[in-house]
């Protein structure tokens, strides 16, 4: 069990590329990021009525198609090993899914943390103040976390925070949102962590899988805005302890963090997440980085025909300025739902 009590003093840790400086466009909020986020990519944009859409969104608005083909291309990749462990078996089945057999589903424009090895180094500087500031708050409100392993206890405490939750009651989108964390905190590979008030009351569960180098949040809800940043920062110190080298979250459909909301992006860019390409490797690595050249070429031709001149607009786009919206999602399982006021 782990209490927060504010962020420790700096150590040496090596820096990984989440600490280096990047393209400013495929940042969250950059100018292609909030161009392309524009478009409707939602989590079923494969399907013929969201492709529709998107192709008619793209028609009126070419420069947003040129920003997401720019951004398929820009895109850093990120290259994961994945175990013969059930968790690694796991995970190799979710980075398979593919839409017409061809187009990857949970590879393309993720939000990915990479993690240093020391705790200290993530909380360093100033992107990371208003992690700083949220977990001491979390500290003054006596809020503590833990790995649970008793699956009976994890499914009471899922319980009591679903039922706590105030979007139960209000929000039809919600139960979705119960019957995926239900149904992930069952299997084998899930690992469940909660966060709890200072009479051990649970306000925040998360459902993860957790591979040698790579962890994926299946899931994950919350009932109060300061447990929801203590479980994200119980994780991240769990991953380094376990050598874990990036974090993903899941949703936001086939492009990624590009189909999240605006206040959805701003939180994981205040967590430090960045936008990668993911790909598991292991013995068949070359085959695969074949695959991603070939899905990448197949996504950018069927885009480029839709807008035969969105190629040619990429490198005229200009900085878009859009006001992120700081309320937290009532009904999204990609990140902790809560009950969050306006700052987050």
């Amino acid at each position: 069990m782990r209490r927060y009590e504010g962020a420790p003093r700096s150590q040496s840790g090596r820096v990984t590329s989440s600490e280096t400086e990047s393209d400013g466009r495929i940042r969250y909020a950059g100018p292609w990021v909030s161009a392309a986020s524009a478009l409707p990519l939602t989590a079923d944009a494969i399907r013929p009525r969201p492709v529709a859409r998107l192709v008619a969104a793209a028609v009126r608005r070419p420069r947003r198609l040129a920003a997401l083909i720019a951004l398929l291309l820009r895109t850093p990749t990120e290259y994961v090993d994945l175990s013969g462990t059930t968790a690694g078996q796991a995970l190799s089945e979710y980075f398979s899914q593919r839409a017409m057999w061809v187009m990857p589903r949970k590879r393309l424009c993720r939000g990915v943390l990479l993690l240093p090895r020391d705790h200290a180094v993530y909380l360093r500087g100033p992107r990371r103040q208003a992690v700083r500031r949220n977990l001491r708050r979390a500290a003054a409100a006596g809020i503590h976390c833990e790995l649970v392993s008793d699956r009976r206890r994890a499914l009471e405490d899922i319980s009591r925070v679903l039922h706590d939750h105030p979007s139960s009651l209000i929000d039809a989108g919600f139960h979705a949102v119960v019957d995926k964390v239900r149904a992930t905190a069952q299997r084998p590979e899930t690992t469940i962590t909660v966060a709890r008030d200072q009479d051990g009351r649970p306000l925040a569960v998360a459902a993860t899988v957790i591979d040698d180098t790579v962890c994926l949040i299946n899931a994950a809800v919350a009932t109060s805005r300061e447990a929801r940043w203590a479980l994200h920062d119980h994780l991240v110190r769990l991953l380094i302890d376990r050598r874990v080298r990036c974090l993903l979250v899941d949703g936001g459909g086939p492009f990624g963090a590009l189909g999240f909301e605006r206040n959805l992006q701003h939180y994981q860019h205040l967590l430090g997440y960045e936008l990668r390409h993911v790909i598991p490797v292991g013995k068949h690595r070359a085959p695969r980085r074949k695959r991603l050249v070939a899905s990448l070429v197949v996504a950018v031709a069927a885009l480029a025909a839709v807008g035969p001149r969105a190629v040619a607009d990429t490198g005229a786009l200009a900085p878009i300025n859009r006001t992120t919206s700081h309320h937290a999602l009532q009904s999204t399982p990609a990140r902790f739902v809560s009950r969050a006021s306006a700052n987050p």
